[in-house]
């Protein structure tokens, strides 16, 4: 996730929709560094089309967007990352019509669920943080309670257990973080 503090046109008197559009697309880093593709232009089309609870075929979207449908798909890794599109499947008639559409109604509810995605990925780094830290910590107590010598395999095997141990014993203690309401 790469995310740039763009702001708003200050120059501009009279603000456009196109103008935010692509505000937001490089706020939230969709655009590709090298790429040439019109994000901005897609997520107002796609906006449209959520309205009318339409999904967009591939084809259609690398016509949007400007780019091969084979580089449609690399466009579209980080919107999908963030959690601003789906792939949808829905029956019209006898048939299905497959496409993507947004994830929200409002670009106040795509933003809403990129940070539930950024607020997850930052939880679940946090956790490995601790299991590195405490690994980190067992390992430099053991290094000052024995003399020094080169961790084996059986060593780090020992290691690792007891860092497990002591995580399960410190979830019995506090409730899980998954449980706590923000």
């Amino acid at each position: 996730m790469v995310f740039q503090r763009i702001s708003v046109p200050d120059e501009k008197e009279n603000l456009m929709p196109m103008d935010l559009a692509n505000v937001l697309v490089r706020r939230l880093g969709l655009k590709r560094k090298e790429s040439r593709a019109d994000h901005a232009m897609l997520m107002l089309e796609m906006l449209k089309y959520k309205k009318e609870n339409i999904p967009i075929a591939i084809e259609k979207i690398a016509q949007i967007l400007g780019v091969s449908q084979s580089q449609t798909y690399e466009e579209l890794r980080k919107w999908r990352t963030l959690g601003l599109i789906e792939f949808v499947k829905m029956p019209v008639g006898q048939g299905f019509v497959k496409g993507y559409m947004l994830s929200g109604t409002t670009v106040n509810r795509l933003i809403d669920k990129v940070e539930v995605n950024f607020k997850s990925f930052v939880r679940k780094t946090r956790r490995i943080a601790k299991d590195f830290d405490d690994l980190i910590g067992l390992e430099a107590v053991r290094q000052s309670k024995e003399p020094v010598k080169e961790m084996q395999g059986q060593d780090i095997d020992k290691l690792k257990e007891e860092i497990k141990e002591s995580n399960e014993n410190s979830k019995k203690e506090q409730p899980k973080e998954d449980d706590k309401k923000e």
